[in-house]
């Protein structure tokens, strides 16, 4: 396949950037409810102790606790996101905020796409029917393409094997 024939397969940053900005609201919303929920649980009048045994309302106040911090860190992916746009890279090397397309050697069918984030490492979602996945530079997966530039390989494991790929693609 030519490589003009392999750009085209890529995936558009813009788009997957608003699908991620998206995906992290939806999960500060979430973790919002929870916390709701687990606060409302913590002072209901049920969560009061009848006895030395009964903690009930000290798990629920932990948890109140918990999901209040998940919050927060959900609120300060989501802003990452928020305030930052797309930006496509011209220096060629695999680094924060690239979109990274690889390409399985032997098989051009089969592509994987990687967000290289800042935060939410291991979030994945679909954008144009295809999988996406952030990866933090301190990942397995962002260690092995930091610093790499389009047509170098990589060998990713998957279901305990090493796999090529080649580097097809940057933003």
């Amino acid at each position: 396949m030519a490589s003009s024939d392999k750009v085209s397969l890529t995936m558009d940053k813009t788009k997957a950037h608003d699908a991620i900005t998206l995906a992290l609201l939806q999960r500060f919303e979430t973790a919002k409810w929870a916390a709701k929920q687990a606060h409302d649980a913590a002072i209901n009048e049920e969560s009061v102790a009848e006895n030395k045994y009964d903690t009930f309302g000290l798990e629920a106040s932990y948890l109140a606790h918990g999901q209040s911090q998940r919050v927060l860190e959900c609120q300060t992916d989501w802003q990452l996101f928020e305030k930052k746009q797309a930006v496509l890279y011209g220096d060629g090397l695999v680094g924060l905020w690239c979109l990274v397309t690889l390409s399985r050697v032997g098989d051009s069918e089969s592509e994987k796409y990687y967000f290289i984030s800042p935060c939410a490492g291991g979030l994945s979602l679909e954008v144009d029917d295809k999988s996406l996945y952030l990866v933090t530079l301190s990942s397995p997966v962002g260690k092995l393409l930091t610093g790499k530039s389009v047509g170098d390989s990589v060998d990713l494991l998957q279901g305990g094997v090493k796999l090529p790929y080649e580097i097809i693609n940057i933003e």
